[in-house]
């Protein structure tokens, strides 16, 4: 074709040149665009072959990738745990024993007392001794009430136990909308006090989470009804409470 193309031409011209090395150009172009491609694709292979293993997050124990499968969540720390001070249990009142026995006594019979001889009286010094008579301007201070136990006999309780407690909680808890919106969880741990009537007293955060959690916690806390108040020897004490109070986006 390129000797008809080019028949009574000349063939020295630059075209004549270039078609005739046109097959052994798309040649070497094909060739070299298949080496190409089979390195890229080959590349990868190689190199995971002569690698260590590695695992990928997010894939299954076959290690292929799945890009729908979330990553693993590593847990949280535990909490610390707290020491509790040992408390020595405090001494019970014993009921007295009545027997059938005559105590022994030095005392004297009113019958011979009159036969005993009269003691002298005490000799006066003439000291007089001022006395103080400013009691009605004496100011009462106030008496602070004893400090609450950690453990007892009796536990404090809920109303009902752990379900309505459990219920009362899920029943008035609001869930802050500034943790809502930036997905704030966790727990919120509340102390308190419950006295010996059961009222509540004393409510603190012990631990929190922030973000409007904490005083959600406390509010609730602070509607509870009176507790079953904890005793220890039979007598009510004031004892006191840590209540851990969940927060779970739904």
């Amino acid at each position: 074709m390129d000797e008809l193309v080019f028949y009574n031409k000349n063939k020295l011209y630059g075209a004549y040149l270039l078609r005739r090395k046109y097959n052994r150009h798309l040649v070497v172009s094909l060739l070299f665009g298949l080496f190409v491609i089979f390195s890229a694709i080959s590349y990868p292979l190689i190199a995971a072959y002569l690698s260590p293993v590695k695992v990928i997050i997010g894939s299954d124990h076959t290690g292929n990738y799945d890009p729908m499968k979330p990553a693993p969540v590593e847990p949280p720390p535990p909490p610390p745990s707290v020491i509790e001070p040992v408390v020595p249990d405090r001494i019970r009142f014993l009921t007295p024993k009545v027997v059938d026995k005559e105590l022994e006594t030095e005392m004297i019979p009113q019958g011979e007392m009159e036969s005993q001889p009269a003691l002298p009286l005490p000799r006066d010094n003439g000291e007089i001794v001022p006395v103080d008579d400013n009691s009605k301007n004496t100011i009462e201070q106030p008496v602070a009430p004893p400090e609450p136990w950690i453990s007892v006999e009796e536990m404090p309780q809920f109303p009902g136990g752990e379900a309505e407690l459990f219920r009362f909680l899920a029943g008035n808890l609001r869930y802050p909308p500034e943790a809502k919106e930036i997905g704030v969880t966790g727990r919120v741990f509340i102390y308190f006090v419950v006295e010996p009537d059961g009222s509540i007293s004393g409510i603190s955060v012990r631990r929190g989470i922030g973000s409007g959690c904490d005083e959600e916690a406390m509010r609730v806390v602070a509607l509870m009804p009176k507790w079953s108040p904890g005793k220890q020897g039979g007598i009510p004490v004031r004892v006191q409470y840590t209540l851990p109070v969940k927060f779970v986006l739904q």
